[in-house]
């Protein structure tokens, strides 16, 4: 059976009309959807583009702070890199809805993915766990992604999920140098910790 709320626009978002909740639990409602299309829309001044344009602009953004993050991180200069690339991620997210799902995931995951390096590099273990697990999420099959999220797990001192994390990794490129180093080194840890634990 379903519930009639009442709307309301308060602050140019829909809301329900009782509680002027974006997201009223009271309601069980949830007005995200439509308030995040209603901005893009807004943002086009009427001229939509067809299904599947992409808005160049945006792209070159994306590309540009990923690249300064890029610098940054060669440079260790990990927290520049962490700020490039988060703002780059912020404008991946706010991607229009009728821009392809398949470019921001690739552009997102990439991103996720780098600013786990950074994480890593300044030993910020669960930020960089929880950019690795986002990066996998987004693009499951890329060695990449198991790669950093062993090495969050590493330094988190979760060794036997690490070793996992790699070995996943390893399925999706078997000849990757620095899994095999890493996974080298985490078993050599492990066998360490548990000689500890005697």
């Amino acid at each position: 059976m379903s519930t009639i709320v009442d709307l309301r626009i308060h602050n140019d978002k829909v809301v329900c009309a009782q509680h002027k909740n974006e997201v009223c639990s009271e309601c069980n409602q949830s007005f995200i959807e439509i308030n995040d299309l209603t901005r893009h829309l807004h943002a086009t001044n009427g001229q939509v583009p067809p299904p599947g344009a992409v808005l160049p602009l945006r792209s070159q953004q994306i590309a540009k702070m990923r690249e300064d993050g890029n610098t940054h991180f060669r440079a260790q200069r990990h927290e520049e890199a962490i700020v490039a690339y988060t703002n780059a991620i912020n404008i991946a997210f706010d991607r229009p809805l009728w821009e392809p799902t398949g470019l921001a995931r690739e552009e997102l995951a990439v991103l996720l993915c780098n600013r786990a390096a950074a994480y890593i590099a300044r030993k910020e273990w669960i930020n960089a766990y929880v950019d690795a697990e986002g990066a996998i999420e987004l693009k499951r099959p890329w060695s990449k992604g198991h790669f950093r999220l062993g090495k969050a797990l590493f330094g988190m001192g979760r060794y036997q999920e690490g070793i996992e994390a790699l070995q996943l990794g390893l399925m999706f490129d078997p000849q990757s140098a620095e899994i095999l180093k890493a996974l080298k080194e985490a078993e050599v840890s492990l066998a360490a910790q548990e000689a500890a634990e005697e």
